[in-house]
């Protein structure tokens, strides 16, 4: 059986769900992003839709944690990099059936999903096409909406390269990024 059809994943696919269709942005959020961010990231986080903002909270918050009394870690960077790491999937761009979608053509067949997305919206097969292809390349995309606003060089290959397998001799804010993005 797929690992992805396990109970343990099963329910945290559902808390996943539920998160997303009840998820809020609290003024105490607006400050946190406030106080890590640029007013240009700022706006890229906010042009998010909330459950996509959501997420980057939940993962810059726990990446915090397995960041704590590491002194290797660069917490400002981690932080900053928890906040943007999907300001790829930008609010309007997918809708939440095609993005349940995506995500269910991933785990049945993610070869396949990930060659036949392709960008440009329009009917509903080139709508499911974009949705696949901004699931896969949300990484990339982040990486050049952050490049047009000026940001370092240090946070677009780590944001880059949230999703590539890892490797040695990566920047442990990667590595925590990665563990935090797979908790949420």
């Amino acid at each position: 059986m797929p690992g992805w059809c396990t109970s343990t994943a099963m329910w945290r696919r559902v808390k996943q769900v539920f998160a997303a269709l009840t998820a809020k942005v609290a003024a105490a959020d607006r400050e946190f992003v406030a106080a890590w961010l640029t007013p240009g990231e700022q706006a890229l986080f906010f042009a998010m839709n909330v459950p996509d903002q959501h997420h980057a909270l939940q993962v810059a918050h726990a990446a915090r944690r397995l960041a704590a009394g590491r002194e290797n870690v660069d917490t400002g960077l981690l932080t900053r990099c928890a906040l943007l790491h999907d300001v790829g999937k930008v609010k309007g761009d997918v809708s939440t059936f095609d993005k349940a979608l995506a995500v269910l053509a991933h785990r049945l067949a993610p070869s396949w999903a990930e060659g036949w997305g392709r960008p440009g919206r329009g009917g509903r097969v080139a709508n499911l096409r974009h949705a696949l292809h901004v699931y896969f390349r949300h990484p990339e995309r982040s990486a050049a909406l952050l490049a047009g606003i000026g940001a370092d060089e240090r946070l677009l290959a780590i944001i880059r390269r949230h999703h590539w397998p890892p490797s040695p001799g990566e920047p442990p804010e990667l590595t925590i990024l990665r563990e935090a993005d797979d908790l949420h």
